[in-house]
């Protein structure tokens, strides 16, 4: 995933030796953007991690792999599978029993080897996250997946004897990011076309990737292995979407040499968002108030978005 990828190479960066199982292979010969995408984060993820094809959580494939491999200080569980979430027809409860399908068998397998932590990631999207008071559901059928997942994989890890650690990811971008405002945006800008967003007002929580993958691996190696809840919610830019597109559009102009224009869809859209609430931000931020210094942060996701749209087939720039 995007975000796997890069907290793969954090981890790795602070001395683990990672292991990440992947639940189909680390191939993909098409060319449409989903392919390119993912095979550039595998490039990524195996600079540093020891990738194991076809293992994914229920397999024996997965387990064999324990048995052969470890014994391990710390499971993170990370890239849940939630299918496509979007359709009329999904089911998040099929969804959360793909993501828990042989959870018991491997963390009890783990726990006979000697592991005592598990990190589990966690979405802004789910119920009860977010940091203010009061009613927080779940965002759509993918937040109610999300909760019901947490809820299965934190009673597995209990029943085992293991630290529960939670890392709630907000709303992360940088190079290799998958479509959303930010992909959206920055193409748009490419083309020198002018950009429409929705639900300007609405306050949500930004976070550059490389730091989020920072906080996480710091989080997780740090984490006691006395059995107990751990949490991490990491924040970045809590603001709302109309100043965020703001402000990374003044960001970028001196960086892509455009205009970067942008407008706001006022009112309803008939979108299914419309429905989700006006504020949702983590409550541990990673920032300084006014955003700090993010000069190689912008610097890096222009290149990325500058060689991406002009590719032809050569690789990306995935430096952080």
């Amino acid at each position: 995933s995007f975000t796997g990828a890069w907290i793969t190479t954090a981890l790795s960066a602070r001395g683990a030796q990672v292991i990440a199982p992947l639940r189909g292979d680390c191939g993909g010969d098409g060319m449409e953007e989903g392919s390119r995408l993912r095979r550039l984060r595998i490039k990524l993820a195996s600079r540093t991690a020891l990738l194991v094809e076809h293992a994914p959580t229920g397999s024996h494939r997965l387990l064999d792999l324990v048995d052969e491999t470890g014994p391990f200080d710390l499971v993170c569980l990370h890239g849940a599978d939630v299918g496509d979430f979007r359709s009329a027809g999904y089911d998040p409860l099929a969804a959360a029993a793909r993501n828990c399908d042989g959870i018991d068998m491997l963390l009890a397998r783990l726990a006979r080897q000697g592991c005592r932590r598990i990190v589990v990631s966690g979405s802004l999207f789910e119920a009860d996250e977010g940091g203010a008071d009061g009613h927080r559901p779940a965002i759509g059928a993918y937040g109610l997946a999300k909760t019901l997942s947490w809820h299965c994989l934190r009673f597995a890890a209990e029943r085992n004897g293991l630290a529960v650690g939670k890392v709630v990811i907000p709303h992360p971008f940088g190079p290799l990011e998958k479509p959303g405002l930010v992909s959206e945006l920055m193409t748009n800008w490419q083309r020198d076309g002018i950009a429409s967003i929705r639900h300007a007002a609405r306050i949500r929580d930004f976070i550059p990737v490389q730091l989020l993958a920072d906080a996480y691996a710091d989080f997780a190696l740090d984490m006691p292995a006395r059995p107990g809840l751990y949490r991490l919610a990491p924040g970045g830019l809590a603001e709302s979407v109309g100043d965020f597109t703001a402000r990374l559009a003044r960001e970028m102009r001196p960086l892509l040499g455009r205009p970067c224009r942008f407008t706001t869809a006022d009112g309803p859209t008939g979108h299914p968002d419309d429905r989700e609430p006006a504020v949702r931000i983590n409550s541990d931020p990673v920032l300084d108030r006014d955003g700090g210094d993010l000069s190689a942060i912008w610097r890096a996701l222009a290149e990325f978005y500058s060689e991406h749209n002009h590719a032809n087939g050569k690789a990306l720039s995935i430096n952080s």
